[in-house]
């Protein structure tokens, strides 16, 4: 989702013979591949111009200086280089963006020449937008059948794009790198790298599944949601930009003057908390350890090791990438493919979800904010739990944790076992504690502490008549649990791979029941990407 770009799109349509137009109302857009996003371009934040005869024209070319033009308003860059950097923009109507985009080392030109009126390449574009959002490239080269005609300087952008999503236009594994990029092409990229953008200050309250955008001036405040991809300020927010209780899933990227400030967490309560010795006893451990971020860690005896090989997996031979999945080739186990939900995902088609080789479904019920603590419902998660148990999956739920002591963690067991009153679920209900930097409220929690609440949650929903899991990444896993302490309730594990990646099997010491191999397989029914799982059940 994106807001728009104002005031400039009304000088635009003049300037190029084209009008503001809304949602729906292009004669020439039903049915186009691109349709969905050019009417959520015009119709929710209404920066997509059509023509005065009532076309939106998808499949036109567009200029380099509309596409700078385009990208400054997106964007809002501050500073221009001089008026002579070019030979050829003086008194141009992109002049002004087209310097803007050239002092930030986006627009960089050919030979002393903007060439304004020439029209954008795919590889031009792509290298463009590239800059603009600072992509760093980590992707050798892409994966097209005419990735030897696409220019040195694009392709390790063509590389990262394909890779991360960006580019789902090109048909039969084609580039087409020289060829001019056409406004549907340009919307669909911009669309898939940005979810929502924020043009006005305001309070945002609403989970973006992907990247949030916020190019308002005098900043914005964030509230009480998840953001599945990159929160970006763009360089015109001159203000402060405020999270109280968020969730952000990617990085951080402040190309603006204002700062990111996150509420001061909730003090953690007094000395009459519950002491972690009250909660569980420490786990045995064996005489091995391993080494991790440059510590050692023990290995605990009582958690099975994993037994799994590199040649226990291959991909599975689909020809769209995003809907291959791993299989699991051994013979020691019997395996069940998963995705897990959340409000991003929006509306499900949950029997298409069925039908497309998924047996189980976690949904998450709630979060716990990760500023100051307080609780919140997943507002699709009632819908998804119905949906997927009336398709017949197994359905079990998760809670993104955030406890910092045993009370908040009973606290949070009990708020999803309320939640769960009258919804009979029969598949596990997992305690998701997570710490990626020291924005999270559970930032220094002791190791202890963090075992406590995980063991009080698992404890707690187990007395509610349910089965306990805890999910946990690496670092978690490793420096903040007492595996031998959480040795009776299933584990669920995540490390993503690809096509490129070096190993298929997961690299954890320990087994894992549940394992989160992707968070970008494409499932029918559900719009966009979602984490894909196997579970492991022991023959």
């Amino acid at each position: 989702m994106k807001r728009h770009f104002g005031k400039w799109l009304t000088a635009a349509a003049l300037a190029v013979g084209c009008t503001v137009m809304t949602a729906n109302a292009f004669a020439d857009t039903d049915g186009h591949w691109a349709e969905s996003a050019i009417n959520k371009w015009s119709g929710e934040y209404g920066i997509i111009q059509g023509y005065d005869d009532g076309t939106f024209r998808p499949d036109k070319s567009i200029t380099r200086g509309a596409f700078a033009g385009i990208l400054d308003r997106f964007l809002h860059f501050q500073n221009a280089s001089p008026a002579d950097t070019f030979s050829d923009t003086a008194g141009t109507y992109w002049e002004d963006a087209i310097l803007k985009l050239h002092a930030s080392g986006i627009y960089l030109g050919n030979q002393g020449a903007a060439l304004p009126s020439s029209t954008i390449t795919r590889q031009q574009a792509v290298a463009m937008i590239g800059r603009a959002f600072r992509i760093a490239p980590e992707t050798a080269a892409p994966d097209y059948t005419d990735t030897d005609q696409i220019a040195e300087y694009a392709m390790a952008y063509v590389g990262e794009f394909e890779v991360r999503g960006y580019l789902t236009d090109s048909a039969a594994g084609t580039f087409r790198p020289t060829d001019p990029i056409t406004r549907a092409e340009l919307i669909n990229i911009l669309s898939n790298m940005v979810d929502t953008l924020v043009k006005e200050t305001t309070t945002v309250t609403e989970d973006v599944s992907g990247s949030l955008l916020i190019s308002a001036a005098d900043g914005a405040t964030l509230k009480g949601i998840q953001i599945g991809g990159d929160l970006i300020l763009a360089p015109g927010v001159t203000k402060d930009v405020t999270l109280v209780d968020c969730v952000i899933q990617g990085n951080i990227r402040n190309y603006g003057t204002g700062e990111v400030r996150f509420e001061a967490p909730q003090i953690t309560p007094e000395s009459t908390a519950t002491k972690p010795s009250e909660v569980y006893k420490p786990g045995a451990t064996l005489d091995r350890t391993l080494e991790y971020g440059g510590k050692t860690v023990p290995i605990y005896r009582d958690r099975p090791l994993n037994v799994f090989s590199d040649v226990d997996f291959i991909w599975t031979d689909e020809e769209n990438e995003n809907r291959r999945r791993l299989e699991y080739l051994g013979g020691e186990f019997r395996t069940r493919y998963g995705i897990d939900v959340s409000s991003f995902q929006g509306e499900i088609d949950w029997n298409a979800v069925a039908d497309d080789n998924i047996d189980f479904a976690m949904v998450r019920v709630g979060f716990r904010g990760t500023g100051t603590g307080s609780l919140n419902t997943d507002k699709y998660y009632e819908q998804n739990i119905r949906g997927a148990m009336r398709a017949g999956l197994e359905t079990g739920v998760y809670f993104f944790a955030q406890a910092v002591t045993v009370e908040e963690a009973i606290e949070e067991a009990d708020y999803v076992i309320s939640l769960l009153d009258g919804l009979d679920i029969n598949g596990p209900v997992a305690y998701d504690w997570e710490m990626h930097d020291s924005t999270y409220r559970v930032y220094g929690t002791s190791p202890e502490m963090a075992t406590a609440c995980a063991v009080a949650f698992c404890q707690r929903i187990k007395d509610a008549g349910y089965t306990p899991m805890v999910y946990g990444g690496t670092y978690v896993t490793y420096m903040k649990y007492d595996q031998g302490a959480l040795a009776d309730y299933l584990s669920w594990y995540p490390e993503y791979k690809s096509e490129k990646s070096e190993k298929l099997c997961p690299t954890l010491v320990y087994h894992m029941d549940y394992w989160q191999f992707s968070s970008s397989r494409a499932v029918a029914g559900i719009n966009g990407r979602v984490d894909m799982n196997i579970q492991f059940i022991r023959r």
